[in-house]
C-alpha cells in the first residue's frame, strides 16, 4: 500500500473538479458549472492524477466517465467535499449567533407536522437547523455523501432502509397503517357490518384486492411501497399501479372517486370524506417504523426537540 504523508492530500480544487467532471459529464461541462475555464480544470484534475498515482478518468470525445479507481475515489472525494463545506457553514453559524449548525433531514409529510416544534425546542439550546425535507431516498442518500447529519426516515418494519455501516439507525415509534378504500368496496361493507356489532375489520391480507389499482410513491425506494408490493405476490397476484405521488390529500380524493386502494400511514391518515373507508392493517402484517438515522451522535439537545415534538404522534388516533 502505498504510503502518503500530509503533504500528499489532495487538494480541494481537485476534489471539486473531479465531483464536477463525474456530475457533468465532461471537462467543458465541469468547467462552465464552476464557473472556470478548461485549462483551469483540466490543469487541477491531472494534478490530482498525480498525487492519486493512478489515472482517475477515462477521457474521449464524447465525455469523460471515471475509472475503476476513480469509483472508488468518488465516494470519499464527495464527502471530503462536503466535509469542507460543513466546516465553513458551521463557522458561519458560529459567527452569526454562537450556535451550532445542524444538517437535518425529514420526510414531508411527517416534516410537516413536527417541524415548527423540533426547531422551537433546538432554538433554546443554542442550535441553528439547516432543514431538508425531501423523500426518504434522497435523504438517505444526502446522509450517506455527508450532506446531512441526521434524518428522520421511514421504513417497513420488516424492511428496513439501505443505509451504510457508517449510518446509525434508532427507532423513534412505530404506527400502524391502514388501507384506504372507497366505502363502496366490498371490504368496507364489511367492515361496516363489524362495526355495529363492535367488531372492527382488520387486513390481514390483501386476497381481495387483486383486482384493484393501487397508489404508489413518485420517487422510487420506498420501502412501505415494496412491502405493499410484497405482500400482494405472497397473495398470489402483482400489484397493479393506477398513480404514483407522494401527495397523500390527492391519492385519497382518487380514493374517494373510487378508482384507487392505498396503503396509508395512521398520522396522516386524517381525511374527512364520507366516500373513503380506512381498515386497520394487522400490525404483523405490516407496520411503518419511524427512525432517528445520522451520522454521528446528535446533540441531546435535538434528541429532546424530536422527542418532545413527536410526543403526540407516537400515539396516532384512529381514523373513523
Amino acid at each position: 500500500m502505498t504510503q502518503r504523508s500530509t503533504a500528499d492530500l489532495p487538494d480541494f480544487r481537485g476534489l471539486a473538479a473531479f465531483d464536477a467532471v463525474l456530475a457533468e459529464g465532461s471537462v467543458a461541462a465541469a468547467a462552465a458549472a464552476l464557473g472556470w475555464s478548461h485549462p483551469t480544470v483540466d490543469h487541477h484534475l491531472r494534478s490530482l492524477e498525480r498525487q492519486a498515482g493512478t489515472k482517475l478518468l477515462d477521457r474521449g470525445p464524447r465525455g469523460s466517465t471515471p475509472t475503476q479507481a476513480g469509483l472508488v475515489f468518488a465516494v470519499r472525494a464527495r464527502q471530503l467535499l462536503e466535509g469542507g463545506r460543513r466546516a465553513f457553514a458551521e463557522l458561519d453559524a458560529w459567527i452569526a449567533d454562537e450556535r451550532r449548525l445542524i444538517r437535518f433531514g425529514i420526510f414531508p409529510t411527517l416534516g410537516a407536522i413536527v417541524v415548527p416544534a423540533i426547531l422551537r425546542g433546538v432554538e433554546r439550546h443554542q442550535l441553528s437547523l439547516e432543514l431538508t425535507l425531501d423523500e426518504c431516498e434522497r435523504l438517505g442518500r444526502q446522509l450517506e455523501q455527508g450532506r446531512l447529519d441526521a434524518a428522520i426516515l421511514f421504513q417497513a418494519s420488516e424492511l428496513p432502509t439501505p443505509l451504510s455501516s457508517e449510518i446509525t439507525s434508532e427507532l423513534l415509534f412505530a404506527e400502524p397503517l391502514y388501507l384506504a378504500v372507497h366505502r363502496e368496496h366490498p371490504l368496507a361493507a364489511t367492515a361496516h357490518q363489524r362495526t355495529s356489532s363492535h367488531q372492527a375489520r382488520v387486513v390481514s391480507d390483501f386476497s381481495e384486492l387483486r383486482q384493484e389499482r393501487w397508489a404508489f410513491g413518485a420517487s422510487g425506494g420506498d420501502t412501505i411501497d415494496e412491502a405493499t408490493r410484497e405482500l400482494c405476490r405472497r397473495t398470489g397476484f402483482e400489484a397493479s399501479t393506477g398513480m404514483r405521488s407522494d401527495d397523500y390529500p390527492a391519492i385519497l380524493g382518487m380514493v374517494a372517486a373510487g378508482q384507487l386502494v392505498a396503503v396509508i400511514p395512521a398520522s396522516v391518515a386524517s381525511w374527512r370524506d364520507e366516500a373513503v373507508t380506512f381498515l386497520p392493517i394487522e400490525p404483523t402484517t405490516l407496520t411503518r417504523e419511524v427512525v432517528l438515522a445520522t451520522r454521528e451522535e446528535p446533540p441531546a439537545a435535538l434528541r429532546d426537540a424530536i422527542s418532545d415534538a413527536l410526543a403526540e404522534v407516537r400515539r396516532p388516533s384512529r381514523p373513523r
